[in-house]
């Protein structure tokens, strides 16, 4: 007979399910505190009607979200932020002019890419624009200084939920010294707490914007 301790039948089993618990309300905690500092990051408004829309770089899903809102006459001008190889899947939009992106590009070296796309109901045009190392800060930076040429009283800026409140921050401060009202608005996502990604976004958001709080005055 083999040592050691004796045990009832089922005795693993209720060993096992009691971890299992263990482990659930683990990640059920971690879910809810990731959506709480989730909901604290997300400071998206309803869009209303603007004279431009700006979409910050990253995420393709941000450029259909304002392209859309463009073309339900939400402003009548739309500038989308294009960053170093987003260039490749501007195709996808669907636009009817580049209004010189890839010419743009093709004269441009890779670290130097950063692009401003605006749109009106007649033209579409391309801009360089320096590109800074503070990506949110630095699209901030560059979108006040491109809007003092053009006669904009009222924006738009459309990024993604998890983002919103950094790009708050960073535009207010960039645009405090411009009579331009900035209404922030969230591109519509289904976020699931319970994935470990989803959670390492939050945190890494929320990091970010600390940063950017205590630094970027």
């Amino acid at each position: 007979m083999r040592g050691g301790s004796l045990e009832p039948p089922g005795a693993k089993r209720r060993f096992q399910c009691l971890g299992d618990s263990y482990h659930e309300g683990t990640v059920s905690f971690r879910s809810r505190l990731a959506q709480c500092v989730g909901d604290f990051l997300d400071v998206g408004k309803s869009p209303r009607p603007a004279d431009c829309i700006f979409v910050l770089a990253g995420k393709q899903e941000r450029k259909i979200y304002g392209i859309k809102m463009w073309r339900f006459g939400y402003a009548a001008q739309l500038i989308l932020s294009v960053a170093r190889f987003e260039w490749r899947k501007f195709p996808e939009l669907n636009l009817e002019s580049d209004g010189g992106l890839r010419s743009l590009v093709e004269q441009t070296p890779a670290k130097e890419r950063h692009f401003l796309l605006r749109l009106d109901r007649q033209d579409t045009i391309c801009t360089l624009v320096k590109k800074g190392f503070w990506g949110t800060h630095s699209e901030a930076r560059a979108l006040s200084d491109y809007l003092r040429e053009l006669s904009v009283r009222s924006l738009l800026v459309v990024s993604s939920p998890l983002h919103m409140r950094r790009v708050a921050l960073a535009f207010g401060r960039a645009f405090r010294q411009d009579r331009i009202q900035l209404t922030f608005v969230a591109v519509p996502e289904k976020l699931s707490f319970a994935s470990p990604s989803v959670r390492a976004q939050v945190w890494s958001e929320l990091r970010k914007y600390v940063f950017y709080k205590l630094f970027f005055l």
